[in-house]
């Protein structure tokens, strides 16, 4: 049977994704598989409570306009392009990190393998790992326009929208990996790991600009009655206007014969002419990303490197900068770990400017001015004091979020891989590599204390808010030792949930971090933590004093935990 082989080698490349058949089986492993697959179950009710709650809201508001301006054929226009928005986004992301893996393409280009085995079960990973949101995109929005155009009695209905969810999912495919073809092929040099990490880097910055520009309008529009989706119909008027073309994915929706044929003619040329002409192409951009090579040294000469080769005399500064620039190199683990850091800030600053943009001069004035009377004249100095107290616990509480959302501190070990046995055998104590990745999460809830203070201060000359220099200093100062003190329990359970169970076998990068289950749990941890400070904070006095008493309590916990989890990890690293 021609590519035979296909269906195999799809299965070794996804075998660090989540499958159903892993799933069940955490039932039979006991309590902490069984532990494992709940905490999978509340994921997946939160995003398809918080995420999948408001796209029906938005579609069903947009449906309404359509359909009140008598335009409701060309909704479908609308979902194609949103569930292409999130098929590019994420299926960039998965084509990058599965491109090239750094060690099972070398073993199967030296099998009797074709190249259309391994690419097209490289284009199957990507297609079923990450692709499966802009199918239900597009399946949700689909069966409200359905409802709304009256077509759910149709069985054409049904047919065209599962080929437009194959077509469109296809399209997205050909897009990303011809890009990545055609870029890598006629360029040899950006055939290195950096070089799509920053592809995935721009393409992910771009795709949170441009929700965060949308959100605000969204958010107006669920604020509003049906009529105010105008925006979004004239919008959807000039598209289908320019490109009259786009108006067959619509079709096709709607159960028309032609359109529908023409979907299926897409799907069937990219899986079938598209993946064996791209085949050869991407055998041939391997070579070149694993044209460096490693050698084994001794441990004699391991200090010698160190101390001169890397002109370095601290392993910990030497060691510190592998570990960051590994998360900088590697297109998973910053995608979803550090640039957080850094679009979570950006895109309230472009929902806030955005926002204010839209209102009138006089608009921002009124706010400017109740803002000075509410502080000046309505408020008395106690009320004052109080509210300065609540700045300084919600900026807080913002700033151990943002710095403990990485998963720096979860994923310490589990992202070495393979790599930790070549960090065992170099002449390294076991503390300095402890102390190196505790400094490592640190470093981002510095960064999350350095971001928002930039735009605490920017909110208070915005906003005219008469907060003079010493009540900012003295409320980031107190805000930045609740959130090191909070910081410092968060990255000692992290790490300890690590060090106990590090996932040290993975292929794939995606596994080592986004799929790893100690960044989930370390994940609800933290949201459980943020919710007992709130709690207790609330049941403390309101000034000073309960500040006082919640860092005291915070300090007491992170001072054993930090001495009892080094002692245990220095133990727990040769076993690894």
């Amino acid at each position: 049977m021609k590519n035979q082989m296909l269906w195999p080698l799809f299965k070794i490349f996804s075998s660090n994704n989540f499958s159903f058949g892993m799933f069940l089986e955490n039932f039979k492993k006991g309590i902490k598989g069984i532990l494992k697959n709940l905490l999978y179950i509340a994921l997946l009710i939160y995003f398809a409570v918080a995420a999948g709650g408001l796209f029906i809201l938005i579609m069903s508001r947009i449906g309404n306009g359509l359909l009140n301006s008598g335009d409701i054929d060309k909704m479908p226009v609308f979902i194609m392009f949103a569930a292409l928005a999130a098929v590019m986004f994420f299926g960039f992301i998965a084509a990058a990190t599965n491109y090239y893996t750094g060690s099972g393409e070398e073993q199967f280009l030296s099998m009797p393998l074709t190249p259309v085995e391994i690419f097209g079960a490289k284009v199957g990973v990507t297609a079923v790992s990450d692709l499966i949101l802009g199918a239900a995109i597009m399946l949700v929005g689909g069966i409200i326009y359905g409802i709304k155009a009256s077509l759910l009695t149709n069985p054409l209905f049904y047919v065209g929208l599962l080929v437009t969810i194959l077509a469109v999912e296809a399209l997205a495919v050909f897009v990303i990996y011809a890009l990545l073809l055609l870029f890598l092929n006629l360029i040899p040099k950006l055939r290195n790991r950096s070089i799509l990490t920053s592809l995935a880097t721009v393409l992910l910055l771009c795709f949170v600009f441009t929700y965060s520009i949308y959100s605000s309008k969204l958010s107006m529009l669920l604020d509003q009655d049906d009529g105010s989706a105008a925006l979004f119909v004239q919008l959807i008027r000039i598209w289908t206007e320019k490109v009259p073309a786009l108006m067959f994915f619509a079709d096709a929706i709607s159960g028309k014969i032609v359109p529908i044929i023409v979907m299926a003619a897409i799907f069937a040329v990219i899986v079938f002419v598209f993946i064996p002409l791209g085949a050869p192409f991407y055998i041939r951009s391997l070579n070149g990303f694993s044209d460096v090579k490693t050698k084994k040294i001794t441990k004699e000469k391991a200090q010698d490197v160190l101390n001169k080769e890397l002109k370095t005399n601290s392993i910990f500064h030497t060691l510190l900068v592998r570990d960051v620039r590994t998360i900088f190199r590697e297109p998973s683990f910053f995608g979803n770990g550090p640039l957080m850091i850094l679009l979570v800030p950006v895109m309230f600053l472009i929902s806030f400017t955005v926002s204010f943009a839209a209102a009138k001069g006089s608009g921002i004035a009124e706010v400017r001015a109740m803002m000075v009377s509410m502080f000046t004249e309505q408020m008395s100095p106690e009320g004052l004091e109080t509210v300065k107290y609540f700045f300084t616990v919600i900026i807080a509480g913002v700033c151990i979020f943002m710095g403990n959302c990485a998963n720096i501190a979860s994923t310490s070990f589990s992202r070495e891989g393979k790599a930790i046995y070549d960090l065992k055998a170099m002449p390294i104590p076991e503390d300095t590599i402890v102390l190196v990745k505790f400094w490592h999460a640190l470093i981002y809830c510095i960064a999350s204390i350095v971001i928002i203070f930039l735009f605490f201060v920017g909110l208070v000359k915005f906003l005219y808010i008469p907060f003079t220099t010493a009540d900012i200093l003295s409320m980031t100062l107190k805000y930045s030792v609740l959130t090191l003190l909070a910081s410092f329990v968060l990255i000692f359970i992290e790490m300890f949930i690590d060090t106990v169970n590090p996932k040290l076998q993975w292929e794939n990068p995606t596994a080592a971090f986004k799929q790893n289950m100690n960044a989930v749990v370390s994940t609800f941890i933290t949201m459980g933590f943020i919710a007992l400070m709130v709690l207790l904070i609330f049941l403390l006095p309101k000034n000073n004093l309960g500040l006082l008493i919640v860092s005291a309590i915070m300090l007491v916990i992170a001072a054993p935990l930090g001495v009892l989890y080094f002692k245990y990890a220095v133990k727990k690293i040769p076993k690894m």
